[in-house]
């Protein structure tokens, strides 16, 4: 009969609250799982439509998530492997360089491109299936949006007057995330940079076959960058493929003429018109690709300032809550990942639900994490600011 009571030395997880079902919030939640821990998101949207751009995984955030069980084939990604250049006044011929970009012979890991919706559906079966080398599967609660945390109790207030407790609170709920003014006690605004950029996604097989298209056609699972005059034009293409290669991820940063108040907006639609205005003097070859684009939005791109905190006794914020960043470098989504590797990884199963043991290891992962996630949100905002862009090799090495 004794066989049959609970071991009462057994350790017990923490219930762990995640605000946000992104690619942040879904890691964490996988990380979480696979330490032995009970995990609940709370996600404001349901899921329903297949929306999203590409994203970029560095090898610094392929090397965490290959160890968590993602396969890149079944997300559909595509090794970069290639970076092709070009000037805008180029009318044809071949790129004005090709560089080979083998990063699991240089880092230890490959730098992978995703469809985010893609790269989302896997991680979800990660943190959603059954596993026995890890704890329950992670229950997904859709459709709850959340209007505010109390970090002292660690508790969440829904929208619907539903007050949830756990034992410690994260926001990886994204640029306008609901946990970070309770985490700051205060709203923290972004500033525009005057500049924006135009997105869409292009299939390939919509790209004639024709010798016009062979700057995309010849290594088609390249990187693709078509720079500007100079450095004082801040018009660039850049396009890369995702979902097998079926789809090209096209974005078409340039000033933007708009006042302060309309670039705040996170998103607007646009179309293929106003981007050939806006690149007309191009060469031909360029512009006839960019009408191949039948959904245009157009993004501002603003500059986020370093937070003086990520943590508030049981809560913290994680991902673009903490630390969003220009995407010139490729590096939001990683450093996302970086977070929730490293956040789990101090919070072992046995780690006590005592507030002042979980508060001291929020302040760990903040000064772990911090000052390197700073540092690339620093170097990614430079073209904002007006500075040249710098190259990041050192920060995929280590993860």
């Amino acid at each position: 009969m004794s066989d049959s009571l609970p071991d009462k030395t057994a350790p017990v997880p923490l219930h762990v609250i995640i605000v946000g079902a992104g690619i942040a919030g879904l890691t964490l939640a996988i990380a979480l799982r696979k330490e032995g821990h009970h995990v609940e998101i709370f996600e404001k949207s349901k899921f329903s439509q297949d929306v999203g751009v590409a994203i970029a995984m560095g090898p610094n955030a392929m090397r965490s998530l290959l160890s968590r069980g993602l396969d890149p084939q079944k997300a559909r990604g595509v090794n970069l492997l290639h970076s092709k250049w070009f000037s805008k006044d180029k009318p044809e011929g071949d790129p004005d360089a090709i560089t080979s970009n083998n990063a699991e012979e240089i880092y230890g890991a490959p730098h992978y491109f995703f469809h985010r919706v893609d790269l989302h559906a896997e991680l979800l079966k990660l943190a959603t299936a059954e596993d026995p080398g890890a704890s329950t599967p992670v229950q997904i609660h859709l459709g709850s949006t959340v209007i505010s945390c109390d970090p002292q109790n660690a508790t969440i207030a829904l929208r619907d007057g539903q007050v949830v407790h756990g034992d410690l609170v994260v926001g990886a709920d994204g640029i306008n995330s609901s946990i970070r003014k309770s985490i700051l006690g205060k709203e923290i605004n972004p500033h525009p940079s005057g500049l924006s950029t135009f997105r869409t996604v292009i299939p390939f097989n919509a790209v004639p076959n024709a010798p016009s298209s062979s700057w995309l056609t010849t290594i088609p699972k390249g990187f693709t960058f078509v720079r500007g005059k100079d450095s004082q034009d801040k018009r660039h293409l850049l396009i890369y493929p995702c979902r097998d290669g079926g789809l090209l991820n096209v974005t078409g940063s340039h000033i933007d003429e708009r006042t302060n108040s309309e670039m705040l907006n996170t998103s607007s639609s646009s179309s293929a018109e106003e981007w050939l205005e806006t690149f007309s003097d191009f060469a031909p070859r360029y512009l006839e690709f960019i009408k191949l684009a039948t959904n245009v939005s157009i993004w501002p791109l603003l500059i986020w300032d370093e937070l003086p905190t990520w943590t508030n006794e049981r809560a913290c914020i994680i991902g673009d809550a903490a630390h969003a960043m220009f995407p010139m470098l490729g590096q939001g989504g990683a450093q996302g990942v970086e977070d929730a590797i490293f956040l789990a990884a101090l919070l072992p199963l046995g780690t006590s639900n005592d507030t002042s043991v979980l508060k001291e290891q929020l302040e760990l992962f903040e000064g772990l994490r911090k000052p390197r996630a700073s540092k690339v949100q620093d170097l990614s905002n430079r073209m904002g600011r007006g500075l040249p862009r710098v190259r990041i090799g050192e920060f995929c090495r280590t993860s």
